[in-house]
């Protein structure tokens, strides 16, 4: 089952720009900023953000197994609380909240999973996500070594939770220097498994209808509720 993992894996959104050559000078690169002031911005990008909705691709990597496994679909998030992550590759499942209920269904096995949140504490940074949580709250934040990630001029931040979380030790966020967009979240949680999504083609306060974060099980569909499993 894969409920305990995804609540560690969500975080972040980001768009990419580019000139062409032809084009006329870009306008320069804005002044760099110190690790607290990235981070505000950061947060005041998310805070003003409404709704969003972007592609992702998902790469997991097991440190028990040393194995990598993709993923990919499309993700949307609307305040308060709300979230819907549409998996297309390599196999179909949706994991929806409406902030009361997060359910998981998996079509091909005509079978979903519950969960309550009303009474669970979310991870600090899906908190954030859904308009929540705030950063220098939460973690611990400096400037990261980026080891390959992101573009020149990107900001690369390492956050580390000021209260210990088993399914988050450390985060690293890749920083588009001049939306404040995160581009890319890679999460390694107690076991040193290692989370890395990148978000592409995001959209912002495009007015997501309310009805994408209501599921109900259609006819047929095998239900399970978490809190009752191992009883």
């Amino acid at each position: 089952m894969k409920m305990p993992t995804f609540l560690a894996t969500l975080f972040a959104a980001a768009a990419m720009y580019r000139a062409a050559a032809s084009a006329p000078a870009p306008p320069a690169a804005p002044a760099r900023l110190d690790v607290k002031a990235v981070t505000a911005e950061v947060q005041k990008r998310y805070d003003g953000a409404a709704d969003f909705r972007a592609r992702f691709s998902q790469t997991l990597t097991s440190a028990a197994m040393g194995r990598k496994t993709s993923s990919s679909g499309e993700v949307a998030f609307k305040k308060p609380g709300r979230m819907r992550w549409d998996y297309t590759q390599p196999d179909k499942s949706t994991y929806v909240t409406d902030g009361g209920v997060l359910w998981l269904y998996e079509p091909d096995d005509r079978q979903a999973f519950k969960q309550d949140l009303k009474g669970s504490q979310l991870p600090a940074a899906l908190a954030f996500l859904t308009g929540k949580g705030k950063l220098a709250s939460e973690f611990d934040i400096a400037f990261a070594d980026k080891s390959g990630r992101g573009g020149p001029g990107d900001y690369v931040l390492a956050l580390s939770p000021k209260a210990a979380e088993a399914q988050v030790k450390t985060i690293v966020f890749v920083v588009d220097p001049r939306t404040f967009d995160v581009r890319e979240s890679v999460i390694t949680d107690g076991q040193g498994n290692v989370n890395d999504i990148v978000f592409a083609d995001i959209r912002v306060n495009t007015k997501v209808p309310d009805t994408q974060f209501k599921f109900s099980p259609p006819a047929g569909v095998r239900v399970i509720d978490t809190a009752k499993l191992g009883k």
